[in-house]
């Protein structure tokens, strides 16, 4: 489901940033936070930068708006926890060498959602950070499938299906 996840998640970013902020540069995927300094001595700061991908946090979108960096989180699923990334991600973006000519820009942070309720913009709020409810018309089906997922009768299918995958030693 992770693969599935990250597809649709990666989908609604992209299809959000295309259509609220084409008239401004942006970048996906924006590795955040700085490089090992051991790293960079020992093999050079572009080698250091390209080594250290892997371990360093990813923003799903970064808007370089003419007046201000727009931090950005898609969620679909787990809203609540690209939530809490916003202001951890925001911390680390004077340290970013990819963009430290915008360390000293003031940073907006939204949280792009298919769907939100009274607590998520009471959480929100906490943090600095807008919702921005986007519904590209694909996006309906993924949500009721989100929301289904939780309910009883989905849990009694899903615990026959893994019965029977179990049974005809398909797991």
């Amino acid at each position: 489901m992770a693969t599935k996840n990250q597809q649709v998640e990666t989908r609604l970013i992209a299809e959000y940033v295309k259509e609220r902020y084409s008239a401004f540069p942006f970048t996906l995927k924006q590795p955040l936070g700085g490089v090992d300094a051991d790293l960079a001595r020992s093999m050079g700061f572009d080698k250091a930068l390209r080594l250290s991908r892997p371990s360093r946090p990813e923003a799903d979108a970064v808007v370089f708006h003419t007046k201000w960096l727009i931090l950005i989180e898609a969620k679909v699923w787990h809203i609540i926890d690209g939530l809490a990334k916003l202001p951890l991600y925001k911390s680390l973006i004077p340290t970013t060498p990819e963009l430290v000519q915008y360390r000293d820009m003031p940073v907006s942070m939204e949280i792009v959602v298919p769907w939100t309720n009274p607590n998520l913009e009471t959480m929100a709020k906490s943090v600095g950070a807008q919702i921005v409810l986007f519904k590209p018309l694909w996006i309906d089906e993924v949500v009721e499938k989100v929301q289904r997922y939780t309910t009883r009768e989905y849990r009694a299918e899903r615990e026959e299906k893994n019965r029977l995958r179990e049974l005809l030693g398909l797991d």
